[in-house]
């Protein structure tokens, strides 16, 4: 398939790919997106570090131990790291933010906000290293059959629901035999219940990239305060704009958290001026860049940005 898209064999393209994996400069991954709290789903939080000195690496190391961690990032401005965690409802996030997370050696403040909706993650962010006709010709070959599938109902999951996305997270190129074997259940039902999943929206697989490589080398996140009248009409702009890699609504000391990716530092002087000219009464309350990437949806990270496992 992607042969096809690019004009080279299969073979090629395998060759590439195992090349790219291989160095952990590109891998799958494979995660819930509805981490916001509805209908029994998992919660999510964004929280704003300050480590005491000289602690600062041992800390981001220590924090992505833990499993609530989804991503650890050092970043510089008015805070230290910038980390994404999440627990199965939000008691069981409450007591690991009071507990485990607060008596970590060197932490001194932290701000967290709670998710309250996502609009964009990182598997609706695109690389844009293809053509128009490119695109298109990909999701002629990948979309066909889901454009015209009936909206599939949300249920509650069960234990086997549970196993294949552990297992899917765990490796988001797992085939259907070795998820099969991971969820205890036959590969045709494997089979249904992973379309199921994935057209229900609970499942999401992305391609994630190393910062350097991809050529999108800066990571700057901002906590926005949005007049409340607005918050909806700028969540949806901002996603539609293609720097952003994240865009979710929250409750905590911002309204509006944005991720975007930058090809180059001065390139933040541009976003700031369009969010001030776009969004007038929109206000930054932090605004932080990217040092090192140390934990990104679960996969640890070398120090230049490179899945170890």
């Amino acid at each position: 398939m992607l042969g096809d898209v690019l004009g080279i064999s299969p073979t090629t393209a395998a060759r590439h790919w195992a090349r790219l994996s291989g160095e952990g400069l590109a891998w799958v991954t494979a995660y819930r997106p509805d981490l916001a709290g509805q209908l029994g789903d998992p919660v999510n939080a964004l929280i704003t570090a300050v480590c005491a000195p000289g602690r600062l690496s041992t800390m981001a190391q220590t924090l992505a131990a833990h499993p609530q961690m989804l991503s650890v990032e050092i970043v510089s401005g008015d805070g230290d790291l910038h980390l994404t965690v999440a627990a199965p409802d939000r008691q069981a996030l409450a007591d690991y933010l009071l507990g485990p997370f607060a008596a970590v050696d060197g932490l001194l403040q932290s701000s967290t906000c709670w998710v309250t909706r996502l609009y964009k993650e990182g598997s609706k962010w695109r690389l844009r290293a293809l053509s128009p006709a490119q695109v298109r010709r990909l999701r002629e070959l990948t979309e066909p059959a889901r454009a015209v599938a009936s909206p599939v109902p949300r249920r509650p999951l069960d234990a086997a629901d549970e196993r294949i996305l552990a297992a899917l997270f765990t490796d988001g190129r797992a085939s259907y035999a070795a998820l099969a074997e991971a969820a205890a259940v036959s590969e045709p039902t494997l089979r249904r219940r992973l379309r199921r999943l994935m057209d229900a929206g609970r499942v999401a697989v992305r391609c994630d990239v190393a910062w350097e490589a991809a050529g999108w080398p800066v990571q700057t996140i901002l906590a926005l305060r949005v007049p409340v009248d607005r918050l909806e009409e700028t969540a949806r702009a901002l996603t539609a704009r293609p720097e952003t890699r994240l865009v979710a609504t929250c409750v905590g000391e911002a309204d509006l958290a944005v991720t975007a990716w930058l090809p180059s530092l001065a390139d933040a002087h541009p976003f700031a001026t369009m969010l001030a000219e776009r969004f007038p009464g929109v206000r930054v309350v932090r605004w932080l860049t990217g040092l090192r990437a140390v934990k990104r949806m679960g996969r640890p990270l070398d120090e230049r940005g490179r899945a170890l496992r």
